[in-house]
């Protein structure tokens, strides 16, 4: 599998602290990566629900099609969140609670910025997306039930403590939380 094969720049690490720092480096940041529609309600109401435990969280939240980059930024803002997008404010600021990424080629960046990363397309029947990425940059990986386009490499990070499998959107919040209150489990 060529996914195996994703190049880490030495530098990547201090590029993503140096990003943290100006959204606020102690904040809880969580990812949402290659977001569906149909799973982007769920996100958002976990974000929500996270909030209560963890008021300076922040989503970041990356819609797999860039169709959806621009319908993304409205449910965040109807939950009353503080939104902001990459093509139009270009980072996230210290207040903002929602950071809405509309452009290509910048997951990896973001997935390097973040405490957990939720890997989408698998809590809907669409299969999953690539969960090699956010484990290459030691990021806890969190998936739904419907993983079955990267069984095997899901199986092994489930295997080795490295990924969660949440049973449906409802767990989402609830895992996000126990993770971000345990930092040695992450």
């Amino acid at each position: 599998n060529l996914k195996y094969d994703m190049h880490v720049p030495d530098d990547f690490a201090a590029q993503a602290a140096q990003t943290r720092s100006a959204w606020g480096a102690a904040r809880p940041v969580w990812i949402a990566a290659s977001t569906h529609e149909g799973e982007e309600l769920a996100v958002i109401e976990a974000h929500s629900r996270l909030m209560r435990r963890f008021p300076d969280a922040l989503l970041l939240v990356a819609p797999r099609h860039p169709e959806r980059f621009k319908p993304m930024a409205q449910p965040c803002r109807s939950y009353g969140f503080a939104t902001a997008t990459r093509s139009e404010d270009h980072s996230a600021a210290v207040d903002t609670q929602c950071f809405v990424i509309d452009t290509l080629g910048e997951l990896v960046a973001y997935l390097a910025c973040a405490d957990l990363a939720f890997v989408a397309g698998s809590l809907d029947p669409i299969g999953g997306h690539n969960v090699l990425e956010p484990a290459a940059l030691g990021v806890p990986v969190l998936v739904g039930p419907n993983t079955f386009n990267f069984t095997e490499v899901t199986d092994l990070l489930l295997e080795r403590g490295a990924a969660r499998r949440i049973e449906n959107a409802e767990a989402l919040a609830a895992v996000l939380q126990q993770l971000l209150d345990d930092p040695a489990c992450r």
